[in-house]
């Protein structure tokens, strides 16, 4: 009976936990992945022998290694968005406005009351005069407001719900632990990637509208931990492990 061939055909689930004073957090799954890579880049020298005429290349020196990973990601969680966008995400408890100034309302003009998902909103305007809804248009939903006629000393007061807010690019340089949970599906092996330190480029597209399903752009630099630098098993970037379960 002929070999079986050693082709590879890899799937899988990405974690990353992010490293805090320089121990990963718990380990979060990204979502699905279609694409997902690791690459190995070296700087060289090249040396040639002048000594037989043929001026070959008789040595390489390899100063500098580095390993890097990208992927595409499908879903979108509150963990992988903070991730994309270099940020970070809070939940925003839902809070009650009183009296909150506008100031003075042009007629046509859309105001963003900086607020989502409000309810029981009223304006008044000017002193403590009710303004009627007739005069203005309320989008409850996202929170913005227009107004049919320009009125002076605008306040209102109404409640806002809770929404999970993620900034951006505040939080560059943010380091993970990456794992990866992986299956051959030819071989059937099973394959785990570890890599110690993976600090996320902040260069990335986040498309805010799409034809078809969105798909957004990671890419990873990984650090070494020097402290493995002796360890003959684990090196200082990570490792692959590949194993296979016994029936």
């Amino acid at each position: 009976m002929a070999n079986k061939p050693d082709l590879i055909s890899l799937q899988g689930e990405l974690h990353l936990a992010k490293m805090v004073n320089g121990v990963p957090a718990a380990l979060l799954p990204v979502g699905n992945m279609p694409e997902l890579q690791l690459k190995i880049t070296s700087e060289t020298t090249d040396h040639y022998e002048s000594k037989t005429g043929f001026r070959a290349k008789d040595a390489v020196l390899r100063k500098q290694t580095g390993v890097t990973i990208s992927g595409a990601l499908e879903e979108v969680t509150k963990e992988n968005l903070a991730m994309i966008m270099s940020g970070k995400t809070s939940d925003v408890a839902e809070k009650t406005i009183t009296d909150q100034s506008i100031g003075a309302v042009q007629a046509g003009a859309m105001i963003d009351l900086g607020l989502r998902n409000l309810s029981a909103v009223v304006f008044t305007g000017p002193g403590a005069t009710a303004i009627t809804a007739d005069k203005y248009t309320l989008d409850s939903t996202f929170g913005t407001v227009s107004f049919n006629e320009a009125i002076t000393d605008v306040k209102w007061s109404g409640t806002a719900g809770a929404v999970t807010r993620t900034s951006i690019a505040d939080s560059l340089g943010q380091e993970y632990r990456l794992f990866f949970k992986g299956i051959d599906t030819f071989g059937g092996d099973k394959v785990a990637v570890t890599l110690w330190r993976v600090q996320m480029s902040p260069e990335t597209e986040f498309d805010l509208i799409n034809e078809d399903f969105g798909s957004y752009d990671i890419e990873g630099e990984c650090l070494a931990d020097i402290q493995k630098a002796n360890d003959p098993e684990l090196s200082i970037f990570g490792h692959i492990d590949r194993f296979s379960v016994s029936p």
